[in-house]
């Protein structure tokens, strides 16, 4: 790889300084702000919503150039607390049941038959398809982000 290749490739994997640290941070306190709202029982949990707001993360984060790794970091926290955050409210305040709101999403019909249990598959599905959520809704989102920066950059020359 020249010199060249390396610097126009480099700051879309790891991002650029301001938008790398940034990304990271907004999840953070979006998932906090969630959670809360999660808690005292609004209906912010398990829907489409939240993989419209993951895409639109993916394409700001194209724009703004946080870098594909921390976008797909990012985007794997939000899968993850998808997955784990409402087993562990229903756990902890014993609320759970066979199918209420505290159970994870899931691609059959089947539950679990403890509160213990379904915390355990959240983590289990966290993991394995809160990442995939993420490594796909980057790979989308991300370049969709990096062509409406330059055609925006090209606009403004144009002007």
């Amino acid at each position: 790889m020249t010199d060249l290749e390396d610097h126009r490739v480099l700051p879309h994997v790891i991002g650029e300084s301001p938008g790398r640290s940034r990304l990271p941070l907004l999840v953070i306190v979006l998932l906090l702000l969630a959670s809360g709202g999660f808690v005292i029982g609004t209906d912010i949990g398990l829907s489409l919503g939240w993989i419209v707001l993951a895409l639109g993360i993916a394409t700001v984060a194209g724009f703004i150039g946080a870098g594909l790794i921390p976008t797909i970091g990012s985007l794997w926290l939000i899968g993850f607390w998808w997955f784990v955050f409402p087993p562990i409210v229903g756990y902890l305040s014993g609320n759970w049941a066979g199918a209420t709101r505290y159970n994870h999403p899931r691609m059959m019909g089947y539950g679990y038959t403890s509160a213990h249990a379904e915390v355990i598959g959240g983590i289990e599905y966290g993991v394995q398809f809160g990442l995939l959520l993420a490594i796909i809704l980057g790979l989308i989102g991300y370049p969709t982000g990096i062509a409406v920066d330059r055609l925006v950059s090209r606009v403004k020359a144009v002007r």
